[in-house]
């Protein structure tokens, strides 16, 4: 008796084998999205948090550029003053003390002493508290300032509002000071501050981080 040949179709296991290669491709390709998304995420959030630290830094360059020098203390009296101290802000690795330049409501600098074209000051402190950089503004006592007193912001009332949050998620930031021949030296002796921050964040279980850098000279006396 002779048989007659199949014709067409797949056996059992020639559609298994396909149904496990086709597992293997699928598995392959879910991963490598997988990991494309979660590299994706990451770079977009080290690229969000470089731009942060730009912006921020952006800020405090630009008080610098308006200021004559950096304080060694605080020259206006802060009721919040660190340790209940009123003259306790020092200018240091972690804290800057600006003077800078007073403005009337017009902008126009207010002289202390016009034939030296010396300006009068107002006190911009930079400091850190936990991860959180704030910007912290004593007004000259000048009648025409345009300045207004801050406070921390568990202590803001419609008279001293809330010390301004310039960057949050900080985890490493420095200030150094340099005189004109490039030295280090003291806060009060320094022409230009550097300023260096990290700010950090979690990211699918990662820690992500992004630093930035930036200098400035004080060009306002």
């Amino acid at each position: 008796m002779r048989y007659r040949k199949s014709e067409g179709g797949f056996t059992i296991v020639e559609l298994l084998i396909v149904m496990i290669i086709m597992g293997i491709l699928s598995l392959t390709l879910a991963n490598f999205i997988t990991t494309w998304l979660q590299q994706s995420s990451l770079s977009q959030a080290r690229t969000d948090l470089l731009t942060n630290a730009e912006t921020a830094l952006d800020t405090v360059t630009n008080d610098i550029k308006l200021s004559g020098n950096a304080d060694q203390n605080n020259r206006w009296a802060d009721s919040n003053g660190p340790g209940g101290n009123q003259f306790g802000w020092a200018s240091g690795s972690q804290v800057l003390v600006l003077a800078r330049a007073a403005v009337d409501s017009s902008n126009n600098i207010i002289f202390s002493d016009s034939a030296k074209y010396i300006s009068q000051k107002d006190n911009e402190i930079y400091y850190l508290s936990g991860t959180t950089l704030y910007r912290r503004t004593l007004a000259s006592d000048s009648s025409n300032d345009a300045a207004v007193t801050t406070c921390p912001p568990a202590d803001a009332t419609s008279g001293c509002p809330a010390d301004e949050a310039v960057a949050t998620g900080v985890s490493g930031l420095s200030f150094t000071y340099y005189d004109a021949d490039e030295n280090v030296v003291s806060p009060a002796d320094a022409r230009s501050v550097q300023i260096s921050i990290t700010l950090s964040s979690e990211e699918g279980g990662q820690k992500v981080s992004a630093s930035y850098t930036a200098r400035m000279v004080f060009r306002n006396e």
